[in-house]
C-alpha cells in the first residue's frame, strides 16, 4: 500500500501573517493581518490587504493586492514583457552588452501591479505588469490579462476579453460608492453580505467609518 502523502502545515510567521514551509518572502513586505501566502514566491516591495490570500504562483516586486482577494494556484502576476523588436528578445544580454559599451539607459518608473479589493483571481492566470484591475473583478481560470480591468468585470480568455459584468451598472456603482472593504472586519461580519440590497440598506443606514490601510512591515534584518 502506498503511504498517502502528508499535507504541508502552514506555518505562522509575525501576527496575522501564514505561509507554507516553501513560500519564499520577498524583503520588505509590507501586510494587514489577517493573510495568508501559501507556497507562493513574493518579490520584494510587495503589499497585502486584510484577507487577502494566495495559494502558490508567483507575484512580482511592487504588486499590491487590496483587502479580501482571493488568488488560486498557479497563478503569475506582474509578468514582465521582453523587448521585440531588437536582435534578441534575452534582456540579461542586451544588460551586458550596454554595461560593455558604456551604454546608460533611463530604465524609467519601477513597475508596478495593483490588484483592487475583493478580487477573484482563479488558477493559472497570468497577470502582466503595469496593470491595474478593479475592484470586484473575477479572472477566470488560465486567462491572459494584457490590460486595466475595470471593476467588477468577468474575465475569461488569452488575451483575457469580458465575458460579463457581476451585477448591473447601479449595483456596481453602489458597491463602488460604498467602498465596504474599508469597514471594520467585525463589523461586515454582521452584514447580510448573501443579499446585496439588504446590505446596501445597512450601509447607507449605519454610514459606518473608514478603517484606513494600516501596514506591518517586514524588513530584512540589518
Amino acid at each position: 500500500m502506498n503511504a498517502v502523502p502528508q499535507q504541508a502545515q502552514a506555518q505562522a510567521g509575525p501576527e496575522g501573517l501564514t505561509f507554507l514551509p516553501d513560500a519564499r518572502i520577498g524583503m520588505p513586505f509590507f501586510y494587514e493581518p489577517q493573510v495568508s501566502l501559501g507556497s507562493a514566491a513574493i518579490g520584494a516591495n510587495c503589499r497585502f490587504g486584510r484577507g487577502s490570500y494566495i495559494n502558490d504562483g508567483i507575484m512580482r516586486e511592487n504588486t499590491t493586492v487590496g483587502r479580501y482577494c482571493s488568488i488560486g494556484r498557479r497563478v503569475t502576476i506582474g509578468a514582465p514583457n521582453h523587448p521585440l523588436d531588437f536582435v534578441t528578445s534575452a534582456t540579461a544580454l542586451l544588460s551586458e552588452c550596454d554595461a560593455r559599451q558604456g551604454i546608460i539607459r533611463d530604465t524609467g518608473k519601477p513597475s508596478k501591479t495593483l490588484i483592487g479589493n475583493d478580487v477573484w483571481i482563479a488558477e493559472n492566470v497570468i497577470i502582466l505588469e503595469n496593470l491595474m484591475i478593479g475592484d470586484g473583478a473575477a479572472i477566470g481560470a488560465g486567462a491572459v490579462v494584457t490590460a486595466d480591468v475595470p471593476p467588477f468585470a468577468i474575465m475569461v480568455g488569452a488575451p483575457a476579453r469580458i465575458l460579463r459584468y457581476r451585477f448591473d451598472e447601479e449595483i456596481r456603482t453602489q458597491l463602488v460608492d460604498t467602498a465596504w472593504w474599508q469597514c471594520d472586519h467585525d463589523y461586515l461580519t454582521t452584514l447580510p453580505l448573501r443579499d446585496i440590497p439588504e446590505t446596501l440598506k445597512r450601509l447607507d443606514a449605519d454610514k459606518p467609518v473608514p478603517v484606513p490601510v494600516s501596514y506591518t512591515r517586514i524588513a530584512p534584518p540589518s
